[in-house]
């Protein structure tokens, strides 16, 4: 799905002197995207994942048959917080899940196959709810900046996504978790000047400091921790 840090990179990269790099950027769901991967329809692909969801968990389950060990590289791309998008000022006085349930708020969800759908589902589990507790939770929107207007519009109470989706429509942000965006190619495309080019790129120190400047983003910090 759509991604600020992405949209950033993709511009950050045309800026570079004497070489600039040409990304063609298409936005879908995670789970959609690494299967694009695997079909040769890109060269890399984006999925996110909990920062501290363990083991077992649902994220697990979708991305871990579809990477393979010598087969993919994963590369650490950025942290960002994911949260609810709730009206100026909170009116319901939403601060988590479990707050959502009690209050019957009418929530904006994503589709199957986006990572934040995946994100949603984790979090439920970790609360011990149901997705059936959740009102709405099948009204689905195609992207952060969808389920924003639709809280904007006052079509639905809450959903979940990023702070600058939130802040754009003039909205709240309450903040759930964080997260780690990945992104991932074959390991043979690894050699490629383009792919090289990237690589490089996002090591750079001005990379690293426009990621910091994005809302609710922080560089990517490496620990033990892996859903793959």
């Amino acid at each position: 799905s759509h991604d600020n840090a992405v949209s950033a990179l993709r511009e950050h990269a045309l800026q570079q002197d004497g070489a600039p790099l040409h990304l063609d950027v298409r936005f879908t769901g995670s789970v959609d995207a690494i299967r694009a991967l695997n079909e040769g329809r890109c060269v890399m692909a984006g999925f996110h994942t909990l920062a501290d969801a363990g083991r077992s968990t649902l994220a697990e389950r979708n991305y871990k048959p579809l990477l393979q060990p010598g087969l993919h590289k994963i590369i650490g791309f950025a942290q960002r917080t994911q949260g609810l998008m709730v009206a100026r000022g909170n009116p319901m006085g939403l601060g988590n899940l479990a707050d959502v349930v009690r209050s019957e708020a009418r929530f904006a969800n994503r589709a199957l196959g986006s990572g934040t759908r995946v994100v949603l589902d984790d979090l439920l589990t970790l609360a011990k709810l149901k997705p059936s507790q959740l009102r709405g939770y099948e009204r689905t929107e195609p992207s952060h900046a969808a389920v924003a207007q639709a809280i904007a519009a006052a079509q639905a109470d809450c959903g979940l996504g990023i702070a600058a989706a939130a802040h754009k429509q003039g909205l709240d942000f309450v903040a759930l978790a964080q997260e780690r965006y990945h992104l991932v190619c074959l390991k043979s495309a690894l050699s490629e000047l383009g792919i090289q080019a990237l690589l490089h790129l996002l090591k750079t120190p001005e990379w690293q400091q426009e990621v910091a400047r994005i809302e609710g983003y922080r560089p990517f910090q490496r620990d033990r921790k892996s859903v793959v």
